[in-house]
Formats: C-alpha cells, structure tokens, sequence
C-alpha cells in the first residue's frame, strides 16, 4: 500500500482523535507512517542499494504481481513490536498512541494483501520467521 495513503488515514485518525487527546494524536500519525521505514532497510540488505527510489519500486512490483516472493520480513510489522510498543505504552503514553497508528496501518496493509491474495507475501512473526529458517 502506499505511504500516501497510510499518511491519509493517519491524519484522518489523528484528526478524529485530536478533540479528545490533543497534540498527542500526532503520534499516532507517527506510528502509522514510519512504520513503514522497515521497507526501506530490507531493500538495502536485498537490493544492496540505497536508492528510496528503488526501493520503492521494488516494493510497489512485488505487492501487484501473481509471482511475489514469500514470507518477507519486514521486522517492524511483526507481532513481537506490536506487542513491546503495547508494552512500552504502558508506561509512555506517546508509545500508546503510536501503537494506534501501527494498527491502523497494519489492519490497511491486510486489507491490501487480502484483495492481492498475498497473505503470505509478508512474516507477521520474527521469532516464526527465524524458525523457518532454522536461525532460532
């Protein structure tokens, strides 16, 4: 999905929570954009590139086509950051609302990989991830 439109509905939802939460709904912007950096860094491992330009692009022929690579990782959309974001948030509000805008983001890109049917293009665990490749 595109960043644009993870930046789209995070603003709507900050916007929607800002009467409640005030400035500390940016966060939620926050988490429900640079979530996506992820991408980036599995790019310069794979591609060996530093190019956002290429990366992006990569990114955008994988998601549309019927051939896509499985079980990509993409750390910072795994279980185990959700849920030490959840724990951090605890005891840092921010992180809280950061976790809001992760799942918003989240819930967004399954939609996508439902209507692609690529669920399995991307790992939802670290520690499953690590398993499969006999790495833990």
């Amino acid at each position: 999905m595109l960043v644009l439109t993870h930046l789209i509905a995070s603003v709507i939802l900050a916007g929607i929570l800002y009467p409640f939460i005030g400035v500390m709904s940016l966060w939620v912007i926050i988490g429900g954009v640079l979530i996506d950096g992820d991408h980036y860094l599995f790019s310069i491992m794979r591609l060996k590139s530093f190019s956002l330009k290429k990366s992006y692009w990569w990114h955008r022929k994988h998601g549309m086509t019927p051939d896509y690579e499985r079980d990509i990782l993409h750390i910072a959309h795994t279980v185990e950051l959700f849920v030490v974001t959840a724990i951090v948030g605890l005891v840092w509000e921010p992180a809280f609302w950061v976790l809001q805008g992760m799942i918003l983001h989240i819930l967004m890109d399954f939609i996508n990989l439902f209507k692609y049917n690529h669920v399995d293009a991307r790992a939802i665990s670290l520690v499953g991830w690590l398993k499969r490749r006999s790495l833990l």
